[in-house]
């Protein structure tokens, strides 16, 4: 049922709202469940029928029709596209652009505006399944979007990019992003690709091992990672940085947060130093520091896998500390 590929489970949720009657309903309920993972067979079983006319509901949705009519017995035709051709280069300039840019109060484009949209802009009606392939056709794509702080302050990140940019100014030297994480023992579950029909489960331990990491990249593409079994504090840092001076055998601006052991007296008076600046991003702007993308590609590594021992984590997080992609400072600000 490749098809279904292309349904996500909130259409299918937003369609069992809109339609009335048991068999309709329970239609969906089966698409949703499959969407989930259930096979064939069980829903089979659930619903007390065959698998073939578990088959024969979930082959409704390959059609052209909207999702609510193609659960229901009265049969109607898919409505053929009606754009001209200009009126649909139109259409894709708009969709590249927020829907508030054309009265829309939406924050992003779906299936659903589009129809309403196309219908009271160029009198012309879409079904969904044709609205999703328009906005394919367009090159927009079914994804999710990153979380950015709802707090950030974006005359403060200007600030942020003002300020590092005189220390460049006034300063030759390289750009270094520090940041810290902590990792536990204990297993951290993702999402991931598991066969049909299965239950995916990953072991968990009694453990609550931890151990703490402070991560420097360069603008050159230089990598530090430091590990220790504490919480970080400013001693750390402190020492931290120090190593980072011998480490690179340069002066170095310093990107770092606002947190209370960086910005402790023990590091901001190491800027006593001509080979040392100090530059502190805005608060709530992580996706400002390059140093987020290296611990998510740790998290990935990590994700769903069982450490007997905090032995066994410190040489897991080693190796993929060794395998990352360094993320290219100069895209971040």
């Amino acid at each position: 049922m490749d098809h279904l590929d292309e349904i996500s489970v909130e259409e299918l949720q937003d369609a069992l709202d809109n339609v009335e009657g048991n068999k309709p309903t329970q239609r969906l309920l089966a698409a949703i469940a499959y969407k989930n993972g259930v096979t064939q067979t069980e829903l089979a079983e659930w619903h007390d029928t065959g698998r073939r006319t578990i088959y024969s509901w979930l082959k409704r949705l390959d059609t052209d029709e909207s999702l609510e009519q193609a659960v229901t017995d009265a049969h109607r035709s898919g409505r053929k596209r009606k754009l001209s051709e200009k009126e649909q280069q139109k259409f894709e300039e708009t969709v590249h652009e927020p829907p508030v840019n054309v009265g829309v109060d939406a924050p992003a484009w779906t299936p659903a505006l589009v129809q309403q949209y196309l219908d009271e802009t160029y009198n012309v009606e879409y079904s969904i399944p044709s609205c999703r392939r328009l906005l394919k056709e367009a090159g927009l794509s079914y994804q999710k979007p990153r979380r950015t702080a709802a707090e950030a302050d974006a005359e403060e990140e200007e600030t942020f990019r003002e300020e590092l940019k005189k220390k460049r100014r006034e300063m030759d030297a390289t750009v270094v992003c520090i940041d810290q994480t902590k990792k536990s023992v204990q297993v951290e579950p993702r999402a991931a690709w598991f066969p049909r029909g299965t239950r995916p489960s990953v072991e968990l331990s009694g453990q609550r091992d931890w151990t703490s990491l402070l991560g420097a990249i360069t603008e050159d593409g230089d990598r530090f990672f430091s590990r220790f079994e504490e919480y970080v504090t400013a001693e750390h840092a402190k020492h931290f940085i120090l190593a980072l001076c011998k480490e690179f055998e340069d002066d170095l601006i310093i990107v770092l947060d606002g947190a209370p052991y960086f910005q402790a007296s023990a590091v901001t008076d190491l800027a006593v130093r001509d080979d040392l600046a100090f530059v502190t991003l805005p608060a709530y702007s992580p996706e400002l520091n390059p140093v987020e993308e290296c611990w998510r590609q740790l998290q990935v590594d990590l994700s769903n896998r069982f450490f007997d021992s905090l032995t066994e984590l410190t040489t897991a997080i080693d190796t993929a500390l060794d395998q990352l992609s360094i993320p290219i400072v100069s895209n971040y600000f």
